[in-house]
């Protein structure tokens, strides 16, 4: 019960987000319902990853390792982050037999694995993330959604969908930060005439 109190909440919170951003359907127009609830969570998931996929494209390859300050995550370190919260989310629903190899994790004693892959690479495995995570929300239904696949703890299939587009939203919050800091203009703003600054 208690499983199905947090999904609703969760739900909720999406939801009241969603309509926030949408704005009022036309006069006497109401919008179409969801078809389900993972239904309605993968349409928040697939708009915040359209944002970091087209983030990954307009950033240029030279400053794919740069970072705010060196407390923090680079470019590269970020998408690599977010390629393992999909994957980590995913690769059981997704239909995978074993989850994919991390990608965000050290290379010798000063540096880091994905600092030295290319944009190229870096854009294909997000990709293929995305495209994991868009088959395990195909494979949710209602009848399987409070399933706890094993080796997740208590996390349910619908769970795990949630809290990752819940975290990679985080993620493009950052990303958001870091492009304004390079005087770009985040994809999230930039088909709305807001600019810079807005």
């Amino acid at each position: 019960m208690k499983k199905l109190a947090l999904v609703a909440t969760c739900v909720g919170a999406l939801t009241a987000g969603a309509a926030a951003r949408q704005g009022a359907a036309p006069a006497g127009q109401a919008p179409a319902p969801p078809t389900s609830v993972a239904a309605e969570v993968n349409g928040f998931y697939t708009r915040i990853a359209g944002f970091i996929i087209q983030t990954a494209e307009m950033v240029p390859p030279d400053k794919y390792t740069w970072q705010p300050t060196p407390e923090v995550r680079s470019y590269a370190r970020m998408f690599a982050h977010i390629i393992d919260d999909n994957n980590g989310a995913c690769w059981q629903t997704g239909g995978l037999t074993e989850r994919p190899a991390q990608v965000d994790q050290r290379a010798g004693e000063t540096g880091w694995a994905a600092d030295k892959m290319t944009k190229a690479d870096l854009q294909r495995r997000l990709a293929d993330s995305v495209a994991l995570c868009e088959n395990a929300f195909k494979a949710v239904t209602p009848a399987n959604m409070m399933e706890i696949p094993s080796g997740r703890g208590s996390r349910t299939r619908i769970g795990a969908l949630i809290y990752n587009t819940s975290h990679i939203n985080e993620h493009y919050g950052n990303l958001v930060t870091y492009l304004r800091l390079q005087n770009m203009v985040p994809p999230s703003s930039a088909n709305t005439g807001r600019g810079r600054g807005n």
